[in-house]
Order: structure tokens, then C-alpha cells, then sequence
């Protein structure tokens, strides 16, 4: 969970990643794919339109904004 995918892949970049997909709008805000500089890859996900609601078994069934 990043507050800004923007800022997040730029800090990772400085740091000797990369960014591998994205930034891409999903329903709760937007969502990344990085890889770090050891080369593992990472999703990071900023909620600025909310957060999924699931039910009791975790299935998905809306976005709470």
C-alpha cells in the first residue's frame, strides 16, 4: 500500500529498480508492478477511491468509497 503509485515507482527507481507495468486505474485507485533492485517483483496499490468489501468467506462483492 503506497499513498502515490507516482511517487512509490520513483523512489524504487532511484533505488536501482524498475517499474514493470502500470500505473493502471482498478476500481479502489490505481495499481503498479515494480521490481526492486535484486530484481523481485512487487504490486503496489494506492486506495484514493476507496477499498474493496467482501464477505465472510473474502470473496469480493463491491468497493466502499
Amino acid at each position: 500500500m503506497v499513498e502515490s503509485v507516482e511517487l512509490a515507482v520513483e523512489r524504487v527507481v532511484a533505488a536501482g529498480g524498475a517499474l514493470l507495468a502500470g500505473p493502471s486505474e482498478i476500481p479502489v485507485g490505481r495499481v503498479v508492478a515494480v521490481a526492486d533492485p535484486f530484481g523481485n517483483s512487487l504490486v503496489l496499490l494506492e486506495l484514493s477511491n476507496g477499498h474493496y468489501r467482501t464477505d465472510a468467506s473474502g470473496a469480493v462483492t463491491g468497493v466502499e468509497r
